[in-house]
């Protein structure tokens, strides 16, 4: 985690050969202690013998072994950092690393993981390092600084490697390196430890189990023909990552929020999942005031056409939840047009009380959607359960196995724009079109979902 940016004097020093050029930023509280650290070397290790000596190159390049046609085209970026000056009583140690690209791309999977080794040669891939286990994936590849938690690999000080590798997408992508002429854009390892005191961030109790227990659940199928080929019943003590990606550290202009990973933001546990949205100063990427979490199957699993649905119970009342927009929806996996909004909560007193079903065909945006009421209840008051039924050539929605909505080609003439692979997500929103939060909104706020399950035919 880390906390918000405060004035103090450095704490970690750089090892002398990098004092002269070393960029630290370090923050500090009587506990929290925050130092950016720039890389003491990196390198691209490439297969492709024509790429040359990258020792002395502005970018760093990743690609997946089938790169753009050439079956031995894989590259690694490898990147080290030198730590030195963490006390001995330095305790709850994390660290980020931090690579700037200057092209969003939603398809391409990207993992860091610890390197045995120096990225200080040429990167002719016979002196490439050996790789460890990933120690975070991210999913999907965003303009700017992209974040990996490898706080398994920095324990106190020395020398640490990272590999950052590109699983999909099967074209280069490439990085900002240590050579960059704009000190701005060079990677970053950001660490972050306690030594003690009070905390900076919040002090909020954040409970191993969510505060809601779900009642039981019925594992009967819904009318028809219908077969359950994948769910999530959240019966374990934490996330399924076989199942689902968590988002590690990211935000979106749409929102006021942090997105993590953290325990504190994603908790599994009672039978249920929760996510939960917390009032704290957090830096993730941009100081912001909110934090949540979020999941998806991106890469992982998806289906064209289906039954979705969730048992889902908001956090929203009339006067307590303004700001506050929990969804289960779909997008494509293909990263194209498309969005099938299993249903939003949106809080507020003008809103808590429905639920919001819509599709999208872009975010120009062309969009259909509606508010509708609930059969019976409203979605704060318990659980209640969403579904859509989606074929090539119609969508239902249902809310606690009431029909309440249908979409098809008479009423949608962009209804085409669904025929492909869907994937799932579970989001948990702060602010928006629908408003922010005032002085009444409540946190923690949980958005608790007791399953989620797929049926197909």
């Amino acid at each position: 985690m880390i906390p918000p940016r405060l004035r103090t004097t450095a704490l970690v020093a750089l090892s002398a050969a990098f004092v002269a050029t070393a960029l630290i930023a370090c923050t500090t509280s009587s506990a929290a202690q925050t130092v950016t650290l720039p890389a003491a070397a990196d390198t691209t290790f490439t297969q492709v013998v024509q790429d040359g000596d990258n020792s002395g190159k502005t970018t760093l390049a990743t690609c997946p072994a089938a790169c753009a046609g050439n079956p031995a085209g894989k590259r690694d970026a490898f990147v080290e950092f030198d730590v030195r000056g963490l006390p001995a009583d330095a305790t709850q140690i994390e660290a980020h690393l931090r690579l700037h690209t200057w092209t969003a791309v939603g398809d391409a999977t990207v993992t860091a993981g610890r390197a045995t080794g120096s990225a200080r040669n040429p990167g002719t891939w016979a002196e490439r390092p050996s790789v460890g286990a990933v120690l975070d994936s991210n999913a999907g590849v965003v303009v700017g600084r992209n974040d990996w938690d490898v706080s398994a690999a920095v324990t106190g000080n020395g020398a640490v490697t990272f590999a950052v590798q590109q699983q999909t997408h099967g074209d280069r992508l490439y990085w900002a390196s240590n050579e960059n002429s704009n000190t701005s854009l060079r990677p970053q390892l950001v660490v972050t430890y306690r030594t003690g005191g009070t905390p900076t961030t919040p002090t909020t109790v954040t409970p191993t189990t969510p505060t809601t227990t779900p009642p039981p659940t019925t594992t009967v199928p819904p009318p028809g023909d219908w077969r359950l080929v994948w769910s999530d019943e959240f019966n374990g003590t934490s996330v399924d990552m076989t199942k689902w990606n968590a988002r590690p550290r990211e935000h979106r202009d749409v929102d006021l929020a942090c997105i993590t990973n953290r325990p504190q933001n994603i908790i599994v546990g009672g039978g249920s999942l929760t996510l939960r949205a917390l009032k704290e100063t957090y830096d993730c990427g941009e100081v912001r005031q909110y934090t949540v979490g979020y999941l998806d199957t991106i890469h992982k699993h998806s289906w064209t056409y289906g039954r979705f649905e969730a048992r889902i119970k908001s956090p929203n009342g009339p006067a307590n939840s303004k700001g506050l927009w929990p969804a289960f929806w779909l997008r494509p996996e293909d990263g194209g047009q498309g969005e099938i909004d299993v249903v939003e909560l949106p809080g507020g007193a003008d809103w808590y009380r429905k639920a919001t079903l819509a599709i999208f065909r872009d975010y120009t945006p062309t969009k259909q959607d509606t508010r509708v009421d609930l059969p019976s209840g409203y979605p704060g008051d318990g659980f209640h359960t969403y579904a859509t039924e989606w074929d090539a050539n119609s969508m239902v929605w249902y809310i606690d196995g009431v029909e309440v909505w249908r979409r098809d080609a008479t009423t949608t003439p962009w209804y085409s724009v669904f025929n492909k692979p869907f994937n799932l997500r579970l989001n948990f929103q702060v602010g928006g079109w629908l408003g922010n939060p005032d002085a009444a909104t409540v946190f923690p706020a949980d958005f608790v979902v007791d399953y989620v399950r797929v049926y197909q035919h």
